[in-house]
């Protein structure tokens, strides 16, 4: 690896594009001294067959990288795997050729990947005469027209003579700077362009980061491949660099990582967060003159460095025709990383031809129904949302629903650092509104949309009503009957909304409350209540069960047995016996008074029988009680006190 630098690297690629043979290579070893084709057949044969990169220093001592691809049809998946990084292109037309078939397919690649601006360059100037020179401009301000090169600049330059050269990097630079550099925000993703091995270092990897950054000493993965590695060096343009950024062409010393196990197309990023897919939601953009694109039709799909096979289900036409835009959902043969806003290209297997520009949507796994109205408005809200985070985020949380996604899946799933993620959810608080668009469940560790967290709200306020219908003289609820029927996790959330509300409370025993039932008795109840309550009492240590219960108090008494259990008036001992609350604590007290009142103390079970006055009947349940509320403890064959009563 090459010593450090200390020049300033500008975070743009400048690519080349246009026919074979109209002077790509040629131009760019004129410009930065470096010959792209790197291969020894390229050298033998003239010919570019798969990318080059080569840095271009500007006139202010800027670095900019140069990605050269191939002209031939034959390599068009290399050109595409190339033009997925370019930010500006440099359209290259021979004077003597005009433009030809790979021009128009490149300067169609080029608009379906969203690069907005550019130059035209007339190359080999030295082969023609002026009037042949004014046709060929002719030609290409035509073909131009209604692309992303309509308003760039044409210039005329031979590699040969050197004509125009100091010209085109003289309005390169003016160009250039007019772009914004890429952002290094978001996640880090690379996707490999080129994998090698160099002694006394191992694996290298290269390519262009679509987003974020990375550092010496930070682990990456080979996303889905089980492989891992630290970052022992870093190069971008030939020097050594700290960290590598989105715009960079880099190379990443991964030692770790066997070079044999790695190929182009796969994705390098931060471990544990991207998953893959082989379902992606596209918004597809079609070229004007082919064929329509049929549903259900097998294509070749170009994403990042990637190229595999994938079958196009259109969900808003039964066919998308030449210029059309349509939604659609991709499956690919092989499983992919992808995040919302990606770009890609898809190409018609026989005759091979590109056909569409398609942008990811979204990666979730269901098959989607076509023709459905619900379906296509979300997708078409999926698409406005690319440009605002805050969209991306809620669609996001409404499409997981009650099953909720933690923080980490969400960064994941919209490629943002934690610290992104934090920010926009502070801007979803702000204001009237923004506070219940998203709810967290922290001990959960889960996000859900607000609306999902307001449906189960009212579920819940629906089951507690019918609860109470059936216990009117009861304030409380089990918390297992609030579960049944819940959808997923989101009960937690709303659980927890409605105690921050005051609207319930939590109680022990799993127990949830509802405070506007609190004292709901009327004169008449509360007498009722009473006389169950001295009924229990006046049971002493043989206490009553539910049937004498029932026997004494009629239908009434369930209601009233409830209610006094939930005030724990009432203590219920074994599987049916109901003891009052003094005469409980009454047991208690002569429970600890057998052991001496001393923690440790044994308690003599014939004793505490004879002092409650009980039978084994009603011991024995009572003695287990005890046990499980850690009163006291078995040890062996006896059992000894562990705590007082009254201390908890």
């Amino acid at each position: 690896m090459a010593s450090s630098s200390k020049t300033k690297i500008h975070p743009i690629i400048v690519g080349t594009a246009g026919h074979v043979d109209h002077g790509k290579s040629s131009l760019v070893r004129k410009l930065t001294g470096i010959d792209p084709d790197r291969l020894r057949e390229e050298k033998e044969r003239g010919l570019t067959i798969d990318l080059g990169f080569a840095p271009l220093r500007l006139p202010d001592g800027t670095l900019v990288g140069i990605v050269d691809v191939p002209g031939h049809e034959r390599f068009l998946k290399n050109m595409v795997a190339g033009a997925t990084s370019i930010d500006f292109a440099l359209l290259v037309v021979a004077a003597d050729d005009g433009v030809m078939p790979q021009t128009l397919e490149h300067l169609d690649i080029l608009n379906l990947l969203g690069v907005e601006r550019g130059m035209v360059l007339l190359t080999k100037i030295d082969l023609v005469d002026s009037e042949l020179l004014e046709i060929a401009e002719l030609q290409v301000r035509e073909t131009i027209l209604g692309t992303c090169f309509e308003d760039a600049p044409v210039l005329k330059v031979s590699s040969v003579t050197e004509e125009g050269l100091p010209e085109l990097v003289e309005t390169l630079a003016v160009e250039v700077s007019k772009l914004r550099p890429r952002s290094a925000e978001g996640l880090f993703r690379l996707p490999v362009q080129r994998v090698f091995s160099k002694p006394g270092f191992g694996t290298i990897l290269t390519g262009i980061p679509l987003s974020g950054s990375i550092g010496i000493g930070d682990r990456l993965e080979v996303v889905g491949r089980g492989l891992e590695s630290r970052v022992r060096a870093i190069q971008a343009y030939g020097s050594k660099v700290e960290r590598a950024c989105a715009g960079h062409s880099a190379a990443l010393n991964l030692p770790e990582i066997p070079m044999e196990e790695v190929r182009r197309g796969d994705v390098l990023a931060v471990p544990a967060v991207f998953d893959r897919t082989q379902k992606l939601e596209l918004s597809l953009q079609m070229v004007s003159d082919v064929e329509p694109l049929q549903h259900g039709e097998e294509v070749h799909l170009h994403m990042g460095t990637l190229e595999t096979m994938a079958r196009v289900f259109l969900l808003d036409k039964r066919e998308l025709r030449g210029g059309e835009k349509g939604i659609a959902q991709v499956f690919v043969r092989e499983m992919v990383t992808a995040c919302p806003g990606d770009l890609l290209l898809l190409r018609r297997m026989s005759p091979s031809r590109t056909l569409a520009g398609g942008r990811v949507l979204g990666t979730f796994g269901r098959r989607l129904r076509r023709f459905k109205d619900p379906v296509l408005l979300h997708l078409r809200e999926k698409e406005k949302s690319l440009g605002s985070p805050k969209d991306r985020l809620l669609l996001l949380l409404s499409e997981v629903g009650a099953s909720g996604m933690s923080r980490e899946a969400c960064c994941g799933r919209l490629g943002w650092t934690a610290e992104e993620l934090e920010s926009v959810m502070e801007s979803l608080s702000d204001g009237s509104e923004g506070a219940a668009q998203i709810q967290e469940d922290s001990k959960a560790g889960l996000l859900f949309h607000g609306k999902s967290v307001e449906r189960e709200i009212l579920r819940i306020r629906t089951r507690m009503e019918t609860w109470f219908q059936e216990h009117p003289l009861s304030s409380t609820i089990p918390l297992n009957e609030v579960r049944e029927g819940a959808p997923g996790p989101v009960l937690g959330a709303a659980l927890n909304v409605l105690a921050s509300r005051g609207d319930l409370r939590f109680l022990p025993g799993g127990l949830v409350q509802d405070p506007s039932r609190e004292d709901r008795l009327n004169s008449g109840e509360r007498k009722r209540l009473q006389e169950l309550q001295d009924f229990l009492e006046e049971a002493g240590a043989r206490p009553h069960n539910r049937k004498e219960i029932r026997d004494r108090f009629g239908k009434e008494g369930e209601t009233l047995l409830e209610a006094l259990l939930e005030t724990k008036g009432a203590i219920l001992v074994g599987h049916d016996f109901f003891w009052g609350r003094k005469a409980y604590d009454a047991a208690m007290d002569a429970a600890a008074s057998v052991c001496g009142n001393e923690l440790g103390g044994v308690l003599e079970i014939p004793k505490l029988r004879d002092l409650l006055g009980t039978s084994r009947k009603f011991l024995m349940p009572l003695l287990e009680n005890f046990d499980r509320s850690g009163l006291t403890a078995r040890k062996g064959d006896r059992r000894i006190l562990r705590r007082l009563p009254g201390n908890n």
